[in-house]
Order: structure tokens, then C-alpha cells, then sequence
């Protein structure tokens, strides 16, 4: 990977004299993926170590989203969410309530909300993935959309989280009418239509049914070799804590854990773009995916 920039998430072990037992008022938390993934395991050494137990109500990210800004259901204690735009929302709904945490002020701007409603947790460094052995070598997302690279390039969904803050950080950079130019031109040179999922594109590549794709660090990348070209652009998930909470106190615990506990380096000297970019330019980044025939 390109020397410069690049987001790594650390997993910091947390040094503990010994799990405490569950006591207290459970906390309740809305949160993206199943039970038994690495998001459990981690709250349990929250509990673990605090002694504050955690009850984890699973859903999509946007659903869970839309349950606190119209307060249907269990109250949230604390929302995590896989990407930022549906922490956004809610902020701008003013479903949550602006963080208490030392450790927030001591994160990174790029990483949280300025206003201190949602911190941005799991970053995910975005990069052009290439099979090893193909040649020309990529130096720029403009590149996947030149002549070089026709019939050559795979996608996964526009949906993902990871294509949809992409598609945002470019307008942001580019402006609408030449981010939409370039997903266009990468739409034209696909080898097959988008995947449903990242790991289905990978293994297309792998097969060698194409050359190229846009890919997360944090995806199994074995056999192929990840570039990230400037600006170094990046997704992630975000923690808050919901408005209409029932154990506040709690909430800003664990969201102050979590932050002290999945610290994020950024190996440069440059400053990161602002991650609320993704949010904000959320509506633009999907309208535009549709009109580019990007699915």
C-alpha cells in the first residue's frame, strides 16, 4: 500500500484487574450485524469491564436509524451505526444527544461530528484493488474510467456503504457534474455488472474475471494488491447517544469506552477529509449513482 496515508484501526486491549460482575440498569443499544461478530465481543468486555451489562437489539443500520428519529419501540440508549450517513440523519433529526466522553474531544476533527452528536468508529481506508499480476498499475481513481481499463474494472453495489462514500468525497472534490462524468466512465469499462456484495467482486477478481475494483482495507484482500491513491478517502461506522436515552449516564460510558478502546492512526502528515462529508453529500452521492446506471 502507498506510503502516505493510510487509516488503520487498532483494536487496544484493555488492561483490566479481572471482569466485574453485571450490575446496574442495562443499557441499551441499537447495532448493525448478528450476534456472535466481533461488535459482541466487544461490548462484553465493555461489560467485563465495567460491570454495566448491555443489551444489543440487531438490526439494518437504516432501520434502526429511522426507529430513533420516530421514537417507535425500546428507547436507544446508543446507536451504533455501519456508516455515516444514517448517523447523520439522525443528528439532523435531533434524535441525538451531544456526546459526553473525554475521549471525544481528544479524537481526531475528521473522525466526529462538530457539533458532538456522533464519533466515527471501524474507519475503513477505501482503495483500488488489483489482481497481482495486472499491469498498467492504477495511480488514481480517474484512471479505472480511461481506455486502458475497458471491460476491465468490477464494482460492488453502489449501495454499499463504502461506494456511496466514496461517490460523496468526489463530489465533494470534483463537484457533481465531474463526479458523475467519472462514474459514468467507470460504469462503461465494467467487466460484468455490479455485486451484490464486496466479497463477491473480490473473488471475481481472484478468478481473474477482472482486472481492477474499489475495495476497504478491512475486506479480505489476499491475492491482490490494494493502492491508496491521494486524497486517501475512507468509510466507517459511527456511535451516539440516543436523545430520549434511559440510561444516559451509561450511554456516554460506553461510547467514551468505545473510543478509548478502537483508537484510530493516521499515518500522515496530511489532514484526513471530514468524515461528515458523507452524510451531507449522501442524498447527491445516491441520486447520482442512479442517473450514472451505477446500481
Amino acid at each position: 500500500m502507498k506510503a502516505g496515508f493510510a487509516l488503520a484501526v487498532l483494536l487496544v486491549l484493555v488492561a483490566c484487574g479481572g471482569a466485574k460482575e453485571p450490575q446496574g440498569p442495562t443499557i441499551v443499544v441499537f447495532a448493525t450485524g448478528e450476534e456472535g461478530d466481533a461488535l459482541t465481543e466487544l461490548l462484553a468486555d465493555f461489560t467485563a469491564d465495567t460491570g454495566v451489562p448491555v443489551s444489543i437489539k440487531w438490526g439494518s443500520s437504516a432501520d434502526n436509524a429511522d426507529r430513533l428519529i420516530e421514537k417507535s419501540g425500546i428507547p436507544a440508549d446508543v446507536l451504533i451505526t455501519d456508516n455515516i450517513a444514517d448517523a447523520w440523519r439522525v443528528a439532523d433529526s435531533g434524535a441525538f444527544r451531544p456526546v459526553q466522553s473525554p475521549a471525544f474531544g481528544e479524537l481526531h476533527a475528521s473522525l466526529k461530528d462538530p457539533d458532538g452528536y456522533w464519533a466515527a468508529i471501524d474507519v475503513r481506508t477505501i482503495v483500488i484493488a488489483h489482481r497481482n499480476d495486472t499491469r498498467p498499475l492504477t495511480a488514481s481513481y480517474d484512471d479505472l474510467g480511461t481506455t486502458p481499463f475497458m471491460g476491465r474494472v468490477c464494482l460492488s453495489s453502489s449501495q454499499r456503504s463504502i461506494n456511496r462514500s466514496l461517490i460523496a468525497f468526489l463530489i465533494e472534490e470534483k463537484g457533481v457534474k465531474e463526479a458523475e462524468r467519472l462514474v459514468r466512465r467507470w460504469v462503461k469499462n465494467l467487466a460484468m455488472p455490479p455485486f451484490a456484495s464486496e466479497e463477491d467482486m473480490l473473488n471475481a477478481m481472484r478468478a481473474g474475471d477482472c482486472g481492477y475494483g474499489i475495495a476497504s482495507m478491512a475486506d479480505n484482500l489476499d491475492g491482490l494488491t490494494p493502492f491508496s491513491p491521494p486524497p486517501y478517502y475512507f468509510d466507517a461506522g459511527a456511535v451516539g447517544v440516543g436523545r430520549h436515552a434511559q440510561q444516559p449516564e451509561s450511554a456516554h460510558l460506553l461510547v467514551d469506552w468505545l473510543l478509548r478502546n478502537r483508537k484510530f492512526e493516521f499515518l500522515t502528515e496530511d489532514s484526513p477529509p471530514f468524515i461528515g462529508t458523507v452524510g451531507w453529500r449522501a442524498e447527491e452521492a445516491r441520486l447520482l449513482a442512479e442517473r450514472a446506471g451505477y446500481w
